[in-house]
């Protein structure tokens, strides 16, 4: 969306009519760029720890859609026990499991993976991969319930691929990405780190997974194929295929750790995942994978320039807003954000500016359905209602309201009639809302969101804009360009 400023119409730094002078003037004197760093008591009921102690289990309030959560912190069904775990679902983890059990193949690993990678899952007819894949014999990816550890598994007996196990993990310490292989062709399996070759298709630093955006999911099972952006549905082939591997007639072991919901696939339908109440498959494997890649962008945005990011936050929810269409610039304004920009070394006043500035490259780190190295870039990858920006800038808000105030009362002071679509008593204020998206989208593990999946699913999940940012824009906007 074009950016509405009043005076400088690129929003360019350089070809702002400011002065360095006015600029630097403009940096000293302004609250806008000081008050980004002023230091309040941490108001620690948002940390993630705190968040997790309130949770519960009602059993859920029955409403015409179906169950509904009480509060934002009811779980509705009781959450597994971490001590349950088999298997620590990182790449050392699951080295070390492989090593200590003896697994020998990658059929072995596949039996001893939680629940939810058995129903989180698509079928690739046509890889972008460096595996071998057709109608026949298609590729296995394996998103889990959290997008935040991915397999991608080869099913064609003659792929020179077939016994390398490719992964992508997400660091949550450091928002890095990892992609990996297990060579399962060895006597002893061998895990390869990070081969270079990775950085072709998944990128360098902003490192993503590769997928199709929402309405468009290129070579997988239940893309339509109509022309333009659809919605999924299953092609003819493809329903008979997947009800063939279903029967257990798919002619590969591979298929058999798979888990499918009841219903006999055909032309036009879309594909449910199992024991979920939702189960839309491609639209559920695009806010997975979106909202582990948006987690490691935040990550790395707080740690790569932490002084700068904090000094920067009011700038890029502001820079947001304008991005977003609902924010004009006075020659003030933009004079401000250009002294912030200025501050952390941007070569402009745009979000996708400011972010680069501060390590997030949008243009690699969102392309998720482009290959880094070999195609331009589109950013604006969607998982339905919301995209990677909308995700991000929820928790730079989050961050913000936590030792800002101004900001959290503002948050805190905004009811809302409907905040979760289906359970409008569940949350009822914006801050609510935030905490509530915050737990489904970053803080459950993939285990737990199987439970509750089971029997709710917020529909609205990935609504960010119009569900949080648009109920208090005016507020919110005049508050940050006064501070």
């Amino acid at each position: 969306m074009n950016i509405k400023i009043i005076t400088c119409v690129t929003g360019l730094l350089l070809n702002c009519a400011i002065s360095i002078a006015a600029v630097a003037n403009v940096f000293t004197s302004s609250a806008f760029a000081e008050g980004t760093n002023k230091t309040e008591p941490v108001n620690n009921d948002y940390s993630k720890q705190a968040i997790r102690q309130k949770l519960f289990h009602s059993g859920g309030q029955p409403m015409p859609a179906g169950l509904c959560p009480q509060t934002i912190y009811d779980t509705i069904v009781p959450l597994p026990q971490a001590s349950n775990k088999t298997l620590d679902m990182s790449i050392i983890g699951i080295e070390q499991f492989i090593g200590a059990n003896g697994i020998q193949t990658i059929e072995q690993l596949l039996n001893y993976l939680p629940i939810d990678y058995r129903t989180n899952f698509s079928l690739v007819e046509h890889t972008r991969a460096t595996g071998e894949s057709n109608l026949t014999w298609p590729r296995i990816v394996l998103f889990g319930a959290d997008g935040k550890f991915l397999f991608n598994i080869g099913t064609k007996p003659d792929d020179p691929k077939y016994n390398l196990l490719d992964v992508g993990f997400l660091n949550e310490r450091t928002g890095e990405w990892e992609f990996s292989a297990f060579d399962f062709s060895v006597a002893k399996p061998q895990l390869i780190r990070n081969d270079t070759s990775c950085a072709e298709c998944h990128g360098n630093h902003n490192a993503r997974p590769v997928w199709g955006t929402n309405l468009d999911w290129p070579g997988v099972f239940g893309d339509n194929v109509a022309q333009g952006l659809q919605g999924e549905a299953l092609d003819a082939k493809h329903a008979e295929r997947m009800n063939e591997i279903r029967a257990g007639e798919g002619g590969s072991p591979r298929f058999d750790f798979l888990l499918w919901h009841n219903q006999k696939l055909k032309r036009g339908a879309k594909r449910k995942i199992a024991h979920h109440v939702f189960g839309a498959e491609l639209l559920l494997s695009n806010i997975a994978m979106g909202s582990a890649t948006a987690r490691g962008a935040f990550i790395r945005l707080q740690n790569t320039k932490p002084a700068l990011y904090r000094q920067a936050r009011l700038a890029l929810l502001l820079a947001y807003y304008v991005k977003k269409g609902n924010s004009y610039l006075t020659a003030e304004d933009t004079a401000k954000l250009a002294a912030v920009a200025q501050a952390i070394g941007a070569k402009g006043i745009t979000l996708v500016d400011l972010l680069q500035a501060l390590g997030v490259d949008s243009n690699e780190a969102f392309s998720l359905a482009t290959l880094a190295a070999i195609e331009p870039p589109q950013p604006d990858w969607s998982m339905g209602a919301g995209d990677l920006t909308d995700m991000l800038m929820l928790q730079v808000l989050d961050d913000v309201r936590r030792d800002n105030r101004g900001v959290d009362n503002l948050l805190v002071n905004r009811s809302v009639d409907k905040g979760i679509i289906d359970c409008p008593q569940t949350a009822n204020t914006v801050s609510e809302i935030i905490t509530f998206k915050m737990l489904h989208l970053f803080y459950l593990t993939g285990q737990e969101k199987y439970e509750i999946s089971r029997v709710y699913y917020p529909l609205d999940i990935e609504d960010i804009y119009s569900r949080v940012f648009l109920p208090v824009s005016h507020q919110l906007i005049t508050y940050l360009k006064q501070h």
